[in-house]
């Protein structure tokens, strides 16, 4: 029953480890080949909620003949964005506070399957600092984000026509606020007005669209606003994420890149749509009602759009109508979302056990408001996790030495009863009884720790606090990079192998199961984990290491003074 116990935990953890990684490197997600159909099958018309006011007194002139469309900068302290008057999208969205890479470089390397060892520096003083980590991946002018669209019973959606901007750039402070406004007069009499205001201190960006009947004729119509990106340059890793995430009719939708094969159309109430990463989000919110229509589509260029439809009553002639939103365009930081007050920080998720990986995330932060150092903060975890564990873990040891001074017992029953196994088992049952020994006791530590490690995983994977996040950035006495990024592996490979050589350790310090095939099988387990921990983030690796070292002074410590 022990060996049947150990054999049956240890390969579902080596299984739950090995699967993500093993899936990803030799059967990767394919991409759709052929071209998806854009035009959408026809929906249900979103619910007329918005309704028309007075146009103000002031009307609006058409603009001047064509001219090249100009460029809007809008320059805060949290980041530097850019809209072009074509279409009044946005063509670039760069977060000051974060970079597409670290400033090192590989100078050599080695790889083999999954066995990548590299050896990297640091960029000498004056060369050019990495950029700025640029949400905007689209080039073409016309599949960029944030378009708005009028769309009729007998005319499809154009957001094409040139717009007006009121102002060529704008700079605010971290008190400071400021608009900026996007006219586009069209032909047939509607005007639509794009209204963002923007504050030095937040992501949040207010979006308000105002729709005019200048003509003589009553106008109805959907208002169309839509956000893109492209994920064709990116790749996803075993913790990563690319796709749409959204609140739909109260509930939390995921739709990962690349599994979109045709057109996905959600109605009901939706209270935010976002297009992300494992670190980064676009967001919008409808702010006067959440009563609409939400397209979602991705063809093969492999550029996601979702499109937030918004019915407008008929607009008769000299009145308007004025549809307000909130934009994100950010980190996925949990405690900047919820100051939002948006419901935005539901988009942050660490799988099957969120509801235990968000304490641990939130103490993981209280510890590095102290330390300056995740590294240092995932070390006090694992501390604090292991006090939690010193009785059950405790009970373990304990009942391993009792389990191991049965054995010669444990063989002469089994001999014994060779050829009858109920009878083996009624008597080895009995003999638990008589010794007050449950064979399960030992692997009850590892089953509540599972749990723990899982979130773990999740959180070092998708947490943004820990994307950059060093630990020991220098291999000491060296220039050499080490645990620059606690999101990513292990470069020099330093990790892994101390935790192996810790597992080993562990594991001889450990009673020897009375069955050899299973002695073995324990035996072959540092090198199964150190295999699969070399590609792992370093933090994790970092937390089973430590978590291996406690776990070993406690061995001691019981094997010396308590056995």
């Amino acid at each position: 029953m022990e060996k049947r116990l150990i054999i049956a935990v240890t390969l579902s953890l080596v299984i739950f480890l090995g699967f993500g990684y093993l899936k990803e490197k030799f059967y990767p997600t394919p991409r759709p080949e052929e071209p998806q159909p854009t035009a959408p099958a026809p929906t249900p018309s979103p619910p007329e909620v918005v309704k028309p006011s007075p146009v103000p007194e002031t009307p609006l002139v058409a603009p001047t003949p064509a001219k090249p469309p100009q460029e809007v900068v809008v320059d805060t302290p949290l980041y530097q964005a850019v809209f072009t008057e074509q279409g009044a999208r946005l063509k670039s969205f760069k977060l000051k506070k974060y970079r597409e890479k670290l400033p090192i470089t590989t100078v050599a390397g080695f790889g083999f399957w999954w066995f990548n060892f590299e050896i990297q520096k640091y960029q000498t003083a004056g060369a050019q600092p990495p950029a700025f980590k640029e949400l905007i991946e689209i080039t073409d002018p016309a599949q960029l984000p944030l378009a708005v669209a009028w769309e009729t019973s007998t005319a499809p959606p154009t957001s094409e026509l040139p717009y007006t901007a009121n102002q060529k750039s704008l700079t605010l402070d971290e008190q400071g606020k400021g608009s900026l406004t996007f006219t586009q007069v069209r032909p047939d009499g509607l005007v639509l007005v794009k209204t963002l205001k923007f504050r030095g201190d937040s992501y949040e960006i207010d979006l308000t669209v105002t729709v005019k009947n200048q003509s003589s004729q009553p106008l109805a119509g959907n208002l169309d606003l839509s956000l893109t990106t492209s994920y064709a340059e990116k790749k996803v890793g075993r913790y990563g994420f690319l796709g749409f995430v959204g609140l739909i009719n109260q509930s939390r939708e995921e739709v990962k890149s690349a599994k979109l094969k045709e057109l996905k159309t959600f109605t009901g109430r939706i209270d935010w749509a976002s297009l992300e990463d494992s670190y980064f989000m676009k967001a919008m919110v409808p702010r006067a009602q959440h009563e609409a229509i939400l397209t979602l589509q991705e063809p093969s260029s492999q550029v996601m759009t979702a499109t937030l439809k918004t019915a407008l009553t008929a607009i008769p002639a000299g009145q308007q109508a004025e549809i307000p939103y909130a934009l994100y365009f950010g980190p996925k930081e949990l405690s900047t979302l919820k100051a939002l007050n948006l419901g935005l920080e539901r988009a942050v998720d660490f799988g099957w056990f969120n509801i235990l990986a968000m304490p641990l995330l939130y103490v993981l932060k209280f510890c590095n408001r102290y330390v300056n150092n995740y590294g240092v903060a995932i070390i006090i975890l694992t501390a604090l996790i292991r006090i939690l564990f010193i009785y059950p873990n405790h009970k373990s040891y304990k009942s391993m030495q009792a389990m191991q001074k049965l054995q010669p017992k444990i063989a002469k029953l089994r001999e014994k009863y060779k050829d009858d196994r109920e009878t083996m088992n009624k008597e080895l049952m009995g003999l638990y009884k008589t010794y007050k020994v449950n064979p399960a006791s030992g692997c009850l530590p590892m089953l509540l720790q599972l749990p723990v490690f899982i979130a773990l995983y999740n959180i070092l994977g998708y947490a943004i606090e820990m994307r950059h996040a060093p630990f020991i950035p220098n291999l000491p006495f060296t220039d050499i990079v080490w645990l620059a990024d606690l999101s990513v592996r292990d470069p020099l490979l330093i990790t892994p192998l101390i935790m192996g050589v810790t597992m080993f350790i562990q594991q001889k310090m450990s009673p020897a199961p009375g069955d050899p095939m299973q002695a073995k099988l324990m035996l072959m387990m540092p090198i199964i984990f150190t295999v699969m921990f070399l590609n792992f983030s370093s933090g994790l690796v970092l937390y089973w290491l430590v978590n291996n070292v406690l776990s070993i002074i406690q061995q001691h410590f019981t094997n010396k003074y308590l056995a």
